[in-house]
């Protein structure tokens, strides 16, 4: 059971990061093998939708997408929706890269509203490319603030370790359904 992580924050260090770090670590513990892109996605080159080609550093990427049975995605809330880095590195996948993958969604967000739009936007995405999304995601209000010590609360961590044995848990149905 392969997991792919996708950070949609390039600041380090991040309470995206931090938090997809947690899901993952209870992943891993629940028997995946974890995995990041062998390159930042903000170093992608920008997609201008075009079919085809976009040089190694796209053709590295979207094997290592084709390789995972499940994906972690998480962002940072800017503007209401997901990170235009992000949503760059979506675009550059082909139509049917998310086929039958299982997503989870997790977000962050200065305010005390929480990253619920972002989660949405996420979800709607994936869903147009054919993956499966978890139905349970985890959105983080304050996350800074939360994340200053390096590490999230006993309950938000609980929170993320339930994502990420759950993406690992249904990933491995959806990948083997005759299980």
């Amino acid at each position: 059971m392969i997991v792919l992580a996708l950070c949609g924050s390039v600041r380090e260090p991040s309470s995206t990061r931090l938090a997809m770090n947690t899901a993952l670590d209870a992943a891993a513990a629940a028997g995946a093998e974890v995995r990041w892109p062998s390159q930042a996605l903000s170093t992608l080159p920008f997609c201008d939708g075009r079919r085809g080609e976009y040089g190694e550093a796209v053709a590295t990427f979207r094997a290592e997408v084709a390789s995972a049975n499940a994906i972690l995605i998480g962002s940072p809330e800017y503007h209401g929706a997901f990170s235009g880095v992000l949503k760059n590195a979506l675009d550059l996948l082909e139509e049917d890269a998310l086929r039958n993958k299982l997503v989870a969604v997790v977000a962050t967000a200065k305010g005390d509203a929480g990253a619920m739009n972002t989660l949405n936007h996420l979800r709607h995405v994936v869903r147009w490319m054919n993956a499966w999304v978890l139905p349970a995601q985890v959105s983080i209000p304050r996350a800074s603030e939360r994340a200053a010590t390096g590490e999230f609360d006993a309950e938000l961590t609980k929170e993320l370790a339930v994502l990420g044995q759950e993406l690992v848990r249904y990933g491995r149905l959806l990948a083997n359904p005759s299980a």
